[in-house]
This record gives structure tokens, C-alpha cells and sequence, in this order.
């Protein structure tokens, strides 16, 4: 999936702000403000008048932009997903059903590493799962003090 889709995908093609709906209203805003630093924990769907009013220190602060962005990683991870990579952090994997965590497979933050067992064929079974380096990241800048 492209970062675009996806991003658009997480604030339901509205500004991550305001909730202003419209692709002609909305623009990926670069929360370090270094726009070759495109990756998805760094951006975020603003409409343009939340993006020009941040950017002249009169609208949301950066602050209030990463609050919204960590909302916004957590429903795109999803909780399941979430815990799976704290677990898997904490104990070197984490065994779950693969379609829960594919997603996360995805965006490069886990990886499946074998099938575990399965209870009448392979699309029941569960599989072990490892975190990134990647995912790793994510959760340190992200969800630390959780």
C-alpha cells in the first residue's frame, strides 16, 4: 500500500485536525518538518488551513499534531496489534493468528517467522511472530511510557 493510501486511509480522507473532508482541502504535513523524511510515523493527512497556520505558528502546535498522530498509529495498528509488538518486544516474539498481525507485516514492523499449530488445516494455524528493528523504533518514540 502507498503511504498516501494509507495515511488518507487512517484519518478517513479528512484533515487529522479539523476533520475537514475533501482531497482538493488536504495535503501530508511532515511532523519534523523535513519533507525527505517521508515515513509514515512522520506524516500526517492536515486540510491546508491547518497546515499554513501550523507552519506560521497560529494553528495546532506540533505538540497537538503528535498527540493526534499517536491516536492515529494506534487505530491503524490496531490495540491487538499494538500489544502483540510490546509483547514481542518484551519476549523475543509473540505467537498469535496471522491475520490479526499482517497488517503490521506490511509496514515492515513485524515479521512472521514460522506457523505455530494448526486446529483442522494451515488457515487455522497460528504463527510466531517477531518485532523490527523498525517496529522497535516505533514503539520507543511512540508509546514508551506506556
Amino acid at each position: 500500500m502507498k503511504l498516501d493510501d494509507r495515511l488518507y486511509g487512517e484519518t478517513d480522507d479528512a484533515c487529522a485536525i479539523c476533520g475537514i473532508r475533501g482531497p482538493e482541502n488536504l495535503t501530508i504535513h511532515h511532523i519534523d518538518d523535513d519533507p525527505s523524511h517521508n515515513v509514515y510515523d512522520n506524516t500526517v493527512v492536515l486540510c491546508h488551513n491547518c497546515h499554513q497556520r501550523h507552519h506560521q505558528g497560529k494553528g495546532p502546535s506540533r505538540n497537538q499534531i503528535e498527540d493526534r498522530k499517536r491516536h492515529l498509529i494506534q487505530k491503524t495498528l490496531t490495540q491487538y496489534g499494538l500489544n502483540a509488538m510490546k509483547i514481542a518486544s518484551r519476549n523475543d516474539g509473540v505467537v498469535a493468528y496471522p491475520f490479526l498481525l499482517y497488517h503490521l507485516v506490511d509496514l515492515g514492523y513485524m515479521t512472521k517467522e514460522e506457523d505455530q499449530m494448526g486446529y483442522g488445516g494451515q488457515h487455522d494455524a497460528t504463527s510466531r511472530f517477531a518485532i523490527t528493528a523498525k517496529g522497535k523504533k516505533l514503539l520507543n518514540k511512540w508509546f514508551s511510557q506506556d
